[in-house]
């Protein structure tokens, strides 16, 4: 037997929506997303430096993780229209800074 592929998220909650018999989760979503929209505008730079240094995983792991951060940070912007001058702070730190460094050279950082 293979060990079941990690469920993200939202694929949960929906997943929890619908075995609790629940027949529309437009509603649920919606406020569920609400919710996150706020976290993620209120979220300061600290507790973002805090997340990505309190991961305690490799070196590359956290490398990946800082990258994929910042393309997330740049969607909420772009396509959720969600201001935080700590998520514009992390897209645009360069390799100077500790703990938020990018390694990729692939030309999708800011």
């Amino acid at each position: 037997m293979s060990k079941k592929a990690k469920i993200h998220f939202l694929t949960a909650y929906v997943e929890y929506l619908l075995d609790q018999g629940i027949r529309s989760e437009e509603y649920y979503l919606g406020d569920a997303s609400r919710f996150l929209r706020f976290l993620l505008a209120n979220t300061t730079y600290e507790q973002i430096e805090s997340y990505i240094n309190n991961t305690n995983r490799s070196p590359s792991y956290r490398a990946r993780l800082e990258t994929s951060l910042r393309k997330f940070f740049v969607f909420a912007e772009e396509k959720l229209a969600i201001k935080n001058k700590s998520l514009q702070v992390i897209q645009k730190e360069t390799r100077s800074a500790p703990g938020l460094q990018s390694n990729s050279g692939r030309g999708d950082t800011i």
